[in-house]
Order: structure tokens, then C-alpha cells, then sequence
């Protein structure tokens, strides 16, 4: 399909970001650092501003507080062609707001204030639903876990695909959330949701086939950092490679990932050209300071697929 229409759910977050922060202080211990700034993110407005950038028609469900940082979440969305009518402004909570400590190569830390995101209800995601058809509903784990399992249920019912980006990280049941199209964790979440580090190849192919006996989605995808990313289907695992790229802030890049491999599909590719896609867009992201503002457009991605090789490849 030409423009695919995508339902996002979740969260919206003001990001505070201090760069230079390579310890992680101890109770009492004030690290010095280098500069900071603020920049609007949250796992779902990522997605949704990745989705729109990779040419989907794109609408956005959650909460902001009725406060400065939510009007410029809005105005963001906006300006990137997300719709933005099933965005809830909520009197009694503040826009939710993460706090990002950048290490030199690019990782992070980060603590997230939940505010606005923590009131996402059913109903909510339902309103948006009953209004427009869909082609694939995209959600995170950054709001309370009982909408992510009606976002799930509402979506079934209707027959959409749901692909679940499984961040933050945490343990969290999958018995409700059987039957997504994919499940798709990053290291730390892969941890969290199986008690196995993914840090071998092994190891990762272990955990795939967990996840994928839990949930029973039709494809579990690992993002395995500049490893790549792990596919298993039910009866084949296979590691498809990234791309080499110097990383200074990977903010934003596995919702990129996600909302560019979610589109590819839709799109049409096939499901290792959808990785490779996706894998591009994320490291131009990793290559870029921020988050929102280091999301690349499709025609971005394409150029650079024009002109990259792949590691290991």
C-alpha cells in the first residue's frame, strides 16, 4: 500500500538530556558533566513521528498535561503530519518528562516521570479505533500494562496487526498478549522479559524461542544493538547484520527501528528487506544527537541504503 494508516499508542515525554554523563553516580555522588537541553521525545511520539517520516498516515493516541512541554509535544507531532485529535490533554497530571544521561558512545540511562502517560486508558485507544480503519496498531510498554493489553484485545478484535515494542524494560505476563504480529525487545528488555542475556548468539536464539512460546506472535525480532537483529518465525532463527555506523546518542533509534520496519511491511517488503530498512533508519539516528530531531525521512533512509554495506555482510 502507498501510505499505510498506522494507529500509534503510548507515550509522550519532554527529554532532559546531559551529555558527558559516562558513571552512574552513587547515592550522594554528583557527577560533573558536559552540556545539556531539552528535546521532545517519549517512546510513542517517537514512533509516530518515525512512522510519518517513513511515509505513513499516522494518528496518535495518548495523554499530556495541560502544561508548556505538552503543547510542544503537539506542536511536534504536528508539524511531522501526525494526527493528533485522539491526544487527551489531562488537567490533573503533568506532560510525562524523561530525564537522559548520554555516555560518550551513544548509550544511555534514563529515568522517566510517567505524568499524563500513566492516566492512557481503553477508552482512549477505543475512540480513536471506532473512528478510522487501520492497517497496523505499533505500541510500547511506557503506560499502564492494562491498556497495553486492551489496546491489544480492542486491535484483535478488529483483526489489526499489532507489533509491540517491548520497552521499557520490565517482566511483564504475555499470556493476554498472544497472537501479535511481532514482539520485538531490545537486549535489556529480551533480560528482563526472560531472565537471559542475549549476549551470544546462543543465548539470543534462546530467548527468541521463549518469547515466541509465551506470546506465540508470529515473528519475536531481538534488537541486538551493532550486533543486529535476531528474526525467529516459529521454525527459523537468523541474525540479520546492521549497518557500521558511529554511534553519539542512540535515543530514538529503537523506536525508529520499529516504526521503520512496521511500514516497510505494510509497504510490501519482505520481512528481511523491512529489517534492512530498518536497520539503515536506526543508524542514521544513532549517528544524530537527540531524538525526535535525529529521526530520518524515507528518502534519507533510501539514500543512505544506496551507499551503505552492511556489517559482516
Amino acid at each position: 500500500m502507498e501510505k499505510p494508516k498506522i494507529l500509534v499508542v503510548g507515550s509522550m515525554n519532554m527529554d532532559l538530556f546531559v551529555e558527558g554523563a559516562n558513571t552512574i553516580p552513587k547515592f550522594g555522588e554528583s557527577i560533573l558533566c558536559g552540556n545539556y537541553g531539552y528535546a521532545t521525545g517519549g517512546k510513542g511520539s517517537n514512533q509516530a513521528i518515525a512512522a510519518a517520516l517513513q511515509g505513513a498516515d499516522v494518528t496518535m493516541v495518548g495523554r499530556l498535561g495541560d502544561d508548556t512541554n505538552g503543547e510542544s509535544l503537539r506542536k511536534e507531532l504536528k508539524k511531522a503530519g501526525v494526527h493528533t485529535e485522539y491526544i487527551v490533554t489531562d488537567p490533573d497530571r503533568q506532560t510525562g518528562l524523561a530525564l537522559m544521561l548520554l555516555h560518550e558512545d551513544g548509550r544511555y540511562v534514563s529515568y522517566v516521570a510517567l505524568g499524563a502517560n500513566g492516566g492512557i486508558c481503553g477508552a482512549d485507544v477505543k475512540a480513536a479505533l471506532d473512528a478510522c480503519q487501520f492497517d497496523m496498531v505499533i505500541m510500547q510498554l511506557e503506560m499502564p500494562l492494562e491498556t497495553v493489553y486492551q489496546t491489544y484485545e480492542l486491535a484483535k478484535e478488529r483483526k489489526i496487526p499489532v507489533f509491540l515494542d517491548a520497552g521499557p524494560a520490565m517482566n511483564i505476563p504475555l499470556k493476554r498478549l498472544e497472537g501479535l504480529f511481532i514482539l520485538s525487545p531490545n537486549e535489556a528488555e529480551t533480560e528482563a522479559l526472560t531472565g537471559i542475556n542475549p549476549d551470544t548468539e546462543e543465548k539470543a536464539i534462546q530467548a527468541a524461542k521463549m518469547l515466541y512460546e509465551e506470546a506465540k506472535p508470529e515473528y519475536v525480532i531481538l534488537k541486538l544493538g551493532s550486533r543486529g537483529a535476531m528474526l525467529y518465525d516459529g521454525n527459523n532463527t537468523e541474525l540479520i547484520p546492521c549497518f557500521k555506523v558511529k554511534a553519539v546518542d542512540s535515543t530514538a533509534a529503537g523506536d525508529t527501528f520499529g516504526a521503520a520496519l512496521a511500514i516497510r511491511l505494510c509497504k510490501g517488503d519482505d520481512m528481511r528487506d523491512a529489517i534492512r530498512f530498518a536497520h539503515a533508519a536506526a543508524g542514521i539516528c544513532v549517528s544524530r544527537m537527540g531524538a525526535q530531531v535525529s529521526i530520518p525521512r524515507e528518502e534519507e533512509v533510501a539514500e543512505f541504503l544506496s551507499q551503505s554495506i552492511q556489517v559482516n555482510s
